[in-house]
C-alpha cells in the first residue's frame, strides 16, 4: 500500500486468494503490457543514448 491507498498488486493478490480469475487474468494482463512498454522504451533509450546500436535488419 502506498499512502494507504489499496494498489493494483493488492488487488490481484486478493484476486488470487479468493480465486477471482477474471481479476487475476486482468492483472496479469495489465503488467505484462506494462513490462513489454517499459521494455520498448528501454530498447528506444539505448539506441538515442549509443548511436552504434540500431535495429535495421543486417545481412550475417
Amino acid at each position: 500500500m502506498i499512502f494507504s491507498l489499496n494498489g493494483l498488486g493488492l488487488l490481484g493478490f486478493e484476486a488470487v486468494i479468493q480465486r477471482d480469475y477474471p481479476i487475476m487474468f486482468g492483472t496479469l494482463y495489465f503488467f505484462t503490457l506494462l513490462g513489454l512498454l517499459l521494455n520498448i522504451i528501454g530498447d528506444v533509450t539505448y539506441m538515442f543514448v549509443d548511436p552504434r546500436i540500431h535495429f535495421e535488419s543486417q545481412e550475417v
